[in-house]
């Protein structure tokens, strides 16, 4: 292992190790209630160190909230998603995983989405790449070979395109009780296939069943 490679490995094991800390918190005293003070003692590292990091809070959340995820929905993608034969039933079955992980995960939806898309406003959206758009560009890049998704757009834009349907479905849940997630991202991939599917025609969505996609 070459000496940027031990490195880079001991940041990470450094920035696991705050966003864990700072999970603990969260789960203790409740997200708005912790400050980044409060998370470097619990982490046992210096505030510079901290700030090094993580500038705000949010990214703490963010890099926690991507670890988790990651490792929640890789059975899920390794045991079903990557065996669907076509992609609308591939990210189907992704979101129906996802939609699960949300809904136990609520109350750190809207500070997540926030910082989101305040990365994007400010042009940071490449720092927060631990996420799900690499399995989508893969997803993509596999339809787009297989005359699934058009072409004429490269696999990473459409992954963008599909990740903010993604989000957004996500913010119409948190805006009422009433509304199920996983028909919001039902449309969303609905919409996504409008845009992205070859004009030959292209099968609706259908998370409400994804052990039927197969």
């Amino acid at each position: 292992m070459s000496e940027d490679d031990r490195i880079a490995r001991k940041r990470m094991q450094t920035r696991d190790r705050i966003a864990a800390a700072a999970h603990t918190l969260f789960e203790r005293d409740g997200y708005e209630g912790v400050t980044m003070e409060q998370i470097a003692a619990e982490a046992d590292v210096a505030r510079g160190t901290l700030y090094n990091h993580f500038p705000v809070k949010e990214a703490v959340l963010v890099h926690w909230m991507h670890n988790e995820l990651e490792q929640d929905l890789q059975a899920v993608v390794e045991d079903y998603v990557l065996s669907r034969e076509s992609f609308v039933a591939r990210v189907a079955t992704l979101w129906h995983g996802s939609a699960s992980w949300w809904e136990h995960h609520r109350q750190y939806a809207a500070p997540y989405i926030r910082f989101r898309f305040q990365q994007v406003r400010d042009g940071m959206e490449q720092q927060a790449s631990s996420d799900m758009l690499p399995l989508y560009v893969l997803l993509i890049d596999q339809a787009q070979q297989a005359g699934e998704i058009r072409s004429d757009t490269a696999a990473g834009r459409l992954a963008h395109y599909l990740h903010f349907l993604y989000l957004g479905a996500v913010m119409t849940w948190l805006s009422g009780a009433d509304v199920r997630l996983e028909a919001e991202l039902c449309t969303a991939l609905d919409f996504f296939m409008q845009g992205a599917a070859h004009t030959d025609g292209t099968a609706r969505s259908d998370l409400r069943k994804p052990n039927d996609q197969v």
